[in-house]
């Protein structure tokens, strides 16, 4: 079991592009004035697609931990093709396979009747944290959004996908929150450490 968590971690971890899944991530209050529009599409897809590979490890961890490592490896299959040149379609069907991941394991997690183990629980409970860091990689990415959604309605046809992402990215990060709320609550009531988010709840 652990072999493949490893297998799957290495596979998230391709996702997350070298030079992007860790590029600082907002633009502190400042504009993208001096950067043309194609670097701007180019940069905000990157920063995406790092915070995506993040956000599927930490999902990765949470699903081994409670035994579903067939549905975590699947959806490292569908995403593991996602970098800065896909396509709007292809995006859409990583949130839509990330999404429907999530809600399996929401409803697997209200579930109740599981017991884990204390590598299991560790396990859990450092997906919950890594999960909250991913999601905090798209809200600095969201504060860039009223700007990003301007210039790249200006940029061209090779600016779609980012101007999806940005149109995207309210609903997607939300649906993130409910999948983070549900494993704290699940942590909580199993005895389960993790550090405490600081992560602006989901709203209904």
């Amino acid at each position: 079991m652990q072999n493949k968590f490893l297998a799957l971690c290495t596979v998230a971890a391709l996702i997350a592009q070298p030079g992007l899944a860790h590029a600082q991530l907002g633009n502190g209050g400042t504009t993208y004035s001096d950067v043309n529009n194609k670097n701007q599409w180019q940069q905000f897809l990157g920063k995406f697609v790092g915070a995506t590979g993040d956000a599927n490890a930490a999902q990765a961890r949470l699903m081994y931990s409670v035994g579903m490592s067939d549905q975590a490896i699947a959806l490292a299959a569908q995403t593991k093709d996602l970098n800065s040149t896909a396509t709007p379609g292809m995006v859409e069907q990583v949130m839509a396979s990330r999404d429907r991941v999530a809600a399996a394991l929401i409803a697997k997690l209200a579930g109740g009747g599981m017991t884990l183990d204390p590598a299991a629980k560790q396990q859990f409970g450092e997906g919950i944290d890594a999960l909250a860091a991913a999601i905090k990689q798209y809200e600095e990415l969201g504060t860039d959004l009223p700007y990003m959604k301007t210039q790249l309605r200006g940029a061209g046809e090779k600016a779609r996908t980012g101007l999806f992402v940005a149109k995207s990215l309210p609903d997607y990060l939300r649906e993130a929150k409910k999948e983070l709320d549900a494993a704290t609550v699940f942590a909580r009531a199993n005895n389960i450490t993790f550090g405490a988010p600081a992560i602006v709840p989901a709203k209904p």
